[in-house]
């Protein structure tokens, strides 16, 4: 696993010393509640073992309704922050979807992509609130495994080195909180700067992985990050947040456009 590890590094490291990570289509309510917010877990013991991960496709189609929301953010070699979000609501009994993408860029939007499944049609969204633009076809789009490869739990999870942390609440149920070994953070680190030295490369300086994983197995949290210095000394950081929320009781209404899209496509 620590190949897998090393490949996703050096992809995410390259893309974004090029500037060009985050800015295309790749938050259910998760502040508010404390039991929402990761850390805080009720054990400092820690624990070699990795979680035992389920298959959240059969999991998640059995349950037959979820919310995941990913978002990165991040600032790139050229200095340039970007933010991108994504959020997949389903209820998979009711066949009715609403993906919502948006991003910006320095603090400037670059719109907000919708698209609302029911009935066997699909309807997309793009553009501005001021000047959106509308599209519709028959058919639709089966978004479970779209969501749930936005989660990275188990390209690490079945690593020995992601270790223990106690248990806490998240999302109303228990979850057991996992974090990549302090050892094997560091070797990521010195795998980075032991060939930061070439052009477009660059050196990490901090890595960090915490995973909640629920009692049926489903990864609930996750969250990714990374700071480091470019070979031409321009700091760079990514942090990543994956949460599956709502299980079982997501139902997606009607968003407040479909009339105008249904009027516009008619």
């Amino acid at each position: 696993m620590q190949w897998n590890r090393g490949v996703t590094l050096v992809l995410v490291v390259m893309m974004l010393t090029a500037g060009c990570l985050g800015g295309g289509s790749p938050a259910s309510e998760v502040a508010g509640e404390s039991e929402n917010t990761p850390g805080g877990g009720s054990s400092d013991g820690e624990d070699a073992d990795g979680p035992d991960l389920t298959d959240p496709e059969a999991a998640l189609r059995d349950a037959g309704s979820f919310t995941v929301t990913w978002q990165y953010a991040g600032v790139d070699a050229t200095g340039m922050r970007t933010e991108v979000t994504h959020e997949y609501h389903a209820d998979l009994r009711g066949e009715r979807t609403l993906t919502v993408t948006s991003s910006s860029r320095d603090g400037q939007a670059e719109g907000t992509t919708e698209q609302f499944v029911a009935d066997g049609t699909t309807y997309v969204r793009t553009g501005t609130a001021e000047a959106p633009s509308y599209v519709s076809y028959p058919g639709s789009a089966d978004v479970v495994g779209t969501a749930i490869a936005l989660s990275q739990a188990r390209a690490y999870g079945a690593n020995e080195d992601l270790t223990t942390r106690g248990t806490e609440r998240f999302d109303g149920v228990s979850v057991t909180r996992y974090e990549l070994s302090e050892a094997d953070s560091q070797l990521i680190q010195a795998g980075s700067a032991a060939t930061s030295g070439a052009p477009g490369s660059a050196e990490i300086t901090d890595f960090h992985y915490v995973v909640l994983v629920d009692e049926d197995g489903l990864s609930r949290y996750e969250s990714w990050s990374f700071t480091g210095r470019t070979a031409e000394g321009q700091d760079i950081s990514g942090e990543w947040e994956y949460t599956l929320t709502n299980v079982g009781a997501t139902s997606v209404d009607d968003p407040d456009w479909l009339a105008d899209a249904r009027a516009a496509t008619a």
